[in-house]
């Protein structure tokens, strides 16, 4: 037994001092190039998956704006003004290069025959497209816009 534990503590000492001791480094020699790729410069890569710059959709007007177009144009029926309707209609659309809008739908409903009129009028909106590396791109986005029924004078 007493020579099993002098053994122990001989591998434990070996494994101390060899984890203290400084890692050796081994310096690779640089790779030489041929004389023809010497004066050759190094162009970027262009993978797929490098992208250095987006650009998301954007309403070309302020958030503010695009809240007062819609309340001034959807017309409430009696029920909803009588009701006191308050609540978001949620609209999503694909956003095409030349900023129209298509195949919008309807993601959260308001009801009241709103959300037929939200559809249309976001239809006339002009929007940013999204830009990826400097290049247009479809792109889908969403909005949402709170509504309060109201009378249109």
């Amino acid at each position: 037994m007493k020579q099993f534990l002098t053994l122990l503590l001989i591998a434990a000492s070996i494994a101390y001092v060899n984890a203290q001791a400084p890692k050796k480094t081994v310096k690779k020699a640089p790779v030489k190039k041929a004389a023809h790729e010497a004066h050759k410069v190094e162009e970027p890569r262009k993978d797929n998956f490098a992208v250095m710059e987006t650009q998301e959709v954007r309403f070309k007007g302020t958030d503010e704006e695009l809240v007062t177009y819609f309340m001034q144009n959807v017309k409430f029926d009696t029920a909803s003004i009588k009701a006191n309707a308050e609540g978001e209609v949620m609209l999503s659309f694909v956003v095409n290069f030349d900023s129209t809008v298509v195949n919008p739908s309807v993601v959260r409903k308001f009801g009241y025959n709103v959300d037929g009129q939200m559809v249309e009028l976001v239809k006339k909106l002009k929007f940013v497209p999204a830009k990826m590396n400097g290049v247009l791109t479809r792109s889908n986005h969403m909005i949402s816009i709170p509504l309060r029924a109201y009378a249109n004078e």
